[in-house]
């Protein structure tokens, strides 16, 4: 299994779970794990992993390829230039029926985007092609049925339209003034940018690395482990909820509904909840597997260690005080995530690990 909670999960997914037949919450480290898992060998287990990608010139520059190209500026065409799916296009013009003008079919100066289907069928492409200061007559149809205004439904229209000014979107060369945009800390010239991205990269790729090493050592881990019983019901709703609470506010950062986004993914609501609920449970048995190596060794973690966590977090996320930061659900009982952490640092430390 991928995506575990070694990373994203075991920060979302802190367990507050029902113990025993009451309703009285525990923490991880309050659970009974030998009820549910009994441990087979986790130490000197032995994995094999990719190796750690190097950062070459090349995936430097792709990267700032891609950065340049996600922030495009929006520029006038030179005199000449026809304008293209894409631009924005700034246009007069008048329709008629039967050569007279009808209500909201004129406009002076309207902005539109080539490709954006913001106009009737027909009228976009009419445009496209056509330079500032050109004037031409587009003759189309309205759609059939047509629900703005039934009675235009599939009726003929002439459009009389002039282009005065056409904008086109151009990637952005990499400057100093670029790199000060992006107000990245501390980095202010190209020169900095460099050294920025080229630590930036090295970062990703070592966290790449170390999650391929903890899920390989989650792999062997589970492999050898015997579960007795399902995760309790409520430990995985926990889980759960907070998946669809986490996937609902990506999705709301995209302007979108949780249903929305997870259609634009070419999904469903079904098939996502049904793998919310698989993982769901999945990271419950990996929870309940680390305790139980922390159990065995004696691993715990002591309140100092939450407060000096917590606070280093409030100080970076801008909260007023640690005590704000406490308050948010998604950091109740930390010191799940900080156990499966010391837990994760120790079994790659007693593990036998190889490249390839």
């Amino acid at each position: 299994m991928k995506n575990r909670l070694t990373t994203l999960l075991c920060v979302v997914f802190s367990a507050v779970i029902l113990g025993g037949c009451g309703s009285e919450t525990a923490v991880l480290s309050e659970m009974k794990t030998e009820q549910y898992v009994t441990l087979g060998t986790y130490t000197g287990i032995e994995v094999s992993v990719p190796a750690r990608t190097p950062v070459t010139e090349e995936l430097k520059s792709n990267y700032i390829s891609y950065i340049l190209s996600s922030r495009p500026q929006w520029v006038e065409v030179a005199e000449g230039v026809p304008a293209k799916m894409g631009d924005i296009t700034y246009i007069d013009y008048e329709g008629r029926i039967d050569g007279e003008l009808f209500e909201g079919g004129s406009a002076k100066n309207a902005e539109l985007q080539l490709g954006s289907r913001s106009f009737i069928e027909g009228f976009e492409e009419g445009v496209a092609g056509m330079c500032v200061g050109d004037t031409k007559e587009i003759s189309i149809a309205f759609p059939d049925p047509y629900q703005p205004n039934p009675d235009l439904s599939g009726v003929p229209v002439v459009f009389r339209v002039t282009v005065n000014g056409i904008e086109t979107q151009q990637i952005p060369e990499l400057t100093d003034s670029f790199v000060q945009s992006l107000n990245i800390e501390g980095c202010t010239s190209v020169a900095a940018y460099d050294t920025y991205v080229q630590e930036l990269l090295e970062q990703e790729m070592l966290s790449t690395y170390d999650r391929n090493v903890e899920d390989a050592l989650l792999d062997k881990l589970e492999a050898g482990c015997k579960f007795k019983k399902d995760p309790p019901k409520a430990m995985v709703d926990v889980y759960y909820d907070r998946v669809i609470r986490r996937m609902s506010g990506i999705a709301m950062m995209s302007g979108m509904t949780l249903e929305a986004y997870v259609n634009a993914q070419g999904s469903d609501m079904e098939s996502f909840k049904e793998e919310a609920r698989n993982g769901a449970e999945a990271s419950c048995r990996e929870s309940l597997m680390l305790q139980a190596v922390a159990n065995a060794e004696g691993i715990t973690v002591s309140q100092e260690e939450v407060d000096a966590e917590l606070s280093a977090m409030a100080q970076a996320g801008g909260y007023e005080s640690v005590d704000v930061l406490k308050e948010d659900p998604e950091y109740a009982h930390y010191e799940d995530y900080i156990m499966c952490d010391k837990v994760l640092t120790f079994l790659r430390e007693q593990a036998v690990i190889s490249e390839y």
